[in-house]
């Protein structure tokens, strides 16, 4: 596997599309708004978003630099990136797209004010260096802000997804699948690869999702890298699937989930 191996899961359309429609407003636009809020962005400001997805961060950074500000979303999957203008506010920064790993960020050195980066660090392969390609970007004094989720806590509704699918007795679809650590990280990883910046603080924060309904919480799995797994069953256990997912989505419509929100300054 290469270095964003697993980033390139979700280089399907069709993940892409359901990832904007059920994921996005529940999951990550709520946590979007929260990075963007926890630091203070100026208007006319240049902002890259790291490892974008469909663009949440970038929408919210565009909104709160202004029309004089730059926003850059860049992430490996072309289907998400094909996503990020969708309900962008038409008086914020213009958004452009890149397409480009985490490792490896087609930027000059010293060229933007602010770097973000949501719930995708633990996706990259070689963390380490997409951290030093974040500070190298980064202009002297600029700020930085990322948000992953919290290891050894249970994730909604992703371990849930996995756990439907685990239990059907599948093989792992893709390299520690059924790890859900993996997707996540410890305060001590975060915190060791903030080394090289200043004023680090990394702070525990925890939203409630909430779900327009038990049918979004469960077709939000088709936004993700265990979708095409699913589609790909036999009926009959397809549907086995999807009610266990119901019975759990029902039982629990509105879960706490917790991560990490770092910030510091190059």
């Amino acid at each position: 596997m290469n270095e964003d191996a697993r980033s390139s899961l979700f280089q399907s359309d069709s993940i892409a599309e359901n990832y904007r429609h059920y994921l996005l407003p529940t999951v990550f636009e709520p946590w979007a708004h929260h990075l963007v809020d926890s630091l203070v962005l100026h208007a006319g400001q240049t902002v890259l978003d790291v490892a974008s997805g469909t663009g949440a961060v970038a929408r919210a950074a565009a909104k709160a630099v202004g029309p004089s500000g730059r926003v850059i979303a860049s992430d490996i999957s072309t289907g998400m990136l094909a996503e990020v203008s969708v309900g962008a506010d038409p008086d914020g920064a213009p958004i452009e797209t890149l397409e480009a790993p985490a490792t490896a960020i087609p930027l000059e050195d010293d060229s933007v004010d602010v770097v973000l980066c949501q719930h995708g660090l633990p996706f990259v392969r070689d963390q380490v260096a997409a951290m030093a390609e974040m500070k190298r970007v980064l202009r002297p004094g600029g700020s930085l802000g990322i948000v992953v989720w919290v290891a050894a806590l249970r994730l909604e509704p992703f371990d849930s997804y996995g756990d439907v699918l685990r239990d059907e007795g599948l093989d792992e679809p893709f390299p520690r699948a059924w790890d859900f650590d993996s997707f996540k990280m410890t305060r001590a990883r975060l915190t060791k690869l903030l080394a090289a910046f200043e004023d680090v603080t990394v702070q525990s924060t925890s939203l409630r999702l909430d779900w327009p309904s038990v049918a979004d919480a469960v077709n939000g799995i088709f936004g993700t890298p265990y979708g095409p797994v699913l589609t790909a069953l036999m009926p009959e256990k397809q549907q086995h699937a999807l009610s266990a997912l119901r019975d759990w989505m029902t039982a629990s419509p509105h879960p706490l989930v917790t991560a990490f929100v770092a910030t510091a300054s190059a």
